[in-house]
């Protein structure tokens, strides 16, 4: 085997994951190197919420370890695996205290965010193992800048809200250093510093490379297969490679092979194609968690692209504030519309044995007197809606633009009234939850006012929604270092995996904002300090 280029460490990605992963290996004190497929970094967290889910630290009171182990398992089927959960659970502090010592991070509680599920045992309503990232300057990062991937500035992108981002960056011009253009929230802000504290390091990214095969001597990984400026490089891996290049999500064949029912379209960037995944199954990796996914219900805009693929976008404020409900083609309710979008997935994935996917497609339906109030999917109070909205004078037009069942909608609409009149929904909860109301109404003083509200006033308009995902969670299995395991159960040595390109710890279990990054930079940070160094971070 001839070598192009030879390092301690090969870090494949450069998402929450792939950069925690590097920092620790650098701190661990080994050579490394940082691969990235597409021309910016920062994969999919780099336009997410840049929140982190870490349930037992000591920056806010009563979170203790065995509430967050009982939350949960409560919410995870029996799927999660445990060791792995304890350890995520366990090194969390360790996470915290390690990315504001070695990066420009600083991690702020997100306050009054409640857990996704927080009357479940363990759950908390008034939250506290949320955090996000500070507002952070760009300035010193000098021409890495406007290197971090990014979304077209518009509405509804992964994980958060335009007018939430919109809020943060308020908040942070206000109150932060640097001029509005300089200062970045949210993932941006995450990745930025992330990818300050690496470059202090001594490790520049290479951009624009893509990952193909594992080199593999004797049944040990000891490099990496390299495409980059037309060419192929081989590159030595001396201590580990880690994977954490994401999950699968925009592979039409790995998402109809592996996912539990329907995905109609990804949020992330168009890059997850299931690299890790092809690399870590020609070594013979176990697999697990394969037919779950980070989902999330979506509407793709006629017309609308991201890198010449159809794009689509996550709903959540559409959805949560009064005067809007979602239904199926025969016109029924059939979810708590204001709940974390994960949880919904199951209410679209239900399988009729005679009719099939029947909520899948769906529609959101919702009246004059939201639109007025609050706009819908970026479309402001009073401006002209585009012929999609399928405004409608009455039932029957609606269902000629749709074609849900006019006399099943009006059968629902006067329940639903009739029940909003009486502050409640006796279906499906809508508005008991502390989640429920987080997004709803901020005009609203009680949780179920946030959240209800009548359907009642014409104009009718109705958006198609459907179940979508934020990245798939179902990868190579890992031990609590997240060294790969081959199907005998041993741990293939020199391959690492974290993030989406491993297998989700916490199987179905989406504990509250964060729920994703909060396990990814966990097991990236244990992934790069054990390759470095051959030992358990904590």
């Amino acid at each position: 085997m001839t070598w192009d280029q030879e390092t301690d460490v090969v870090v494949l990605g450069t998402g929450g994951a792939g950069l925690t992963a590097a920092l620790s290996a650098a701190a661990g004190g080994a050579e490394v190197a940082v691969y990235e497929k597409s021309a910016t970094v920062g994969g999919t967290t780099a336009v997410s919420g840049g929140v982190i889910w870490i349930p037992a630290h000591h920056r806010a009171p009563d979170l203790s370890e065995a509430d967050a182990l009982e939350y949960l398992r409560a919410q995870s089927f029996g799927m999660m695996d445990e060791d792995l959960v304890e350890t995520f659970v366990r090194t969390g502090p360790a996470l915290i205290d390690f990315v504001e010592a070695h990066s420009d991070v600083q991690l702020e509680i997100a306050t009054g965010f409640p857990d996704y599920k927080p009357e479940l045992p363990g759950g908390k309503p008034g939250g506290g193992r949320s955090l996000g990232p500070a507002p952070y300057n760009l300035t010193r990062l000098a021409h890495w800048r406007d290197r971090i991937t990014s979304f077209p500035p518009d509405f509804s992108n992964v994980g958060i809200d335009a007018e939430t981002r919109a809020r943060l960056h308020a908040d942070a011009i206000a109150s932060g250093p640097g001029a509005a253009e300089n200062t970045v929230v949210a993932g941006t802000a995450l990745i930025a510093g992330l990818l300050k504290g690496l470059l202090d390091a001594g490790v520049t990214p290479r951009t624009s490379a893509r990952a193909v095969e594992l080199i593999a001597d004797d049944g040990a990984v000891v490099g990496v297969r390299i495409e980059v400026d037309g060419m192929t490089i081989n590159v030595r891996a001396r201590r580990g490679v880690v994977l954490a290049n994401g999950g699968f999500e925009w592979d039409p064949i790995l998402v109809g092979t592996f996912l539990r029912g329907p995905m109609h379209g990804p949020v992330s960037p168009p890059n997850n194609t299931g690299d890790a995944l092809r690399m870590a199954m020609a070594l013979g990796a176990d697999l697990g968690n394969m037919g779950e996914a980070w989902w999330v219900p979506v509407v793709q805009i006629p017309g609308d692209t991201i890198e010449g693929e159809q794009r689509s976008r996550s709903v959540r404020l559409e959805r949560t504030r009064p005067r809007s409900i979602i239904v199926n083609r025969a016109g029924k309710r059939f979810v708590n519309e204001a709940c974390d979008y994960n949880s919904m997935a199951g209410a679209f994935h239900y399988l009729d044995p005679r009719n099939g996917y029947v909520n899948d497609p769906a529609w959101i339906v919702f009246d004059d007197q939201h639109l007025k109030r609050y706009g819908f999917l970026g479309v402001e109070p009073g401006e002209p809606v585009p012929d999609w909205f399928c405004k409608s004078r009455d039932m029957d037009e609606l269902q000629e633009k749709t074609g849900i069942d006019a006399a099943g909608l009006a059968r629902t609409l006067d329940a639903w009234n009739h029940s909003v009149a009486d502050g409640h929904d006796p279906d499906f909860g809508r508005g008991a939850s502390a989640y429920d109301g987080y997004w709803g109404d901020p005009q609203a003083t009680t949780t179920a006012g946030k959240t209800l509200g009548p359907l009642d006033t014409a104009p009718y308009y109705a958006v198609p929604v459907a179940v979508g995902a934020m990245g798939t969670k179902g990868g190579p299995r890992t031990d609590r270092d997240g060294r790969v395991l081959h199907v005998s159960g041993d741990a293939i040595p020199g391959l690492y995996a974290a993030g989406n390109a491993m297998a989700g710890p916490t199987g179905r279990a989406y504990g509250g904002a964060g729920g994703t990054l909060g396990p990814a930079m966990v097991f990236g940070f244990r992934a790069g300090h054990h390759a470095a160094v051959g030992e358990s971070a904590t």
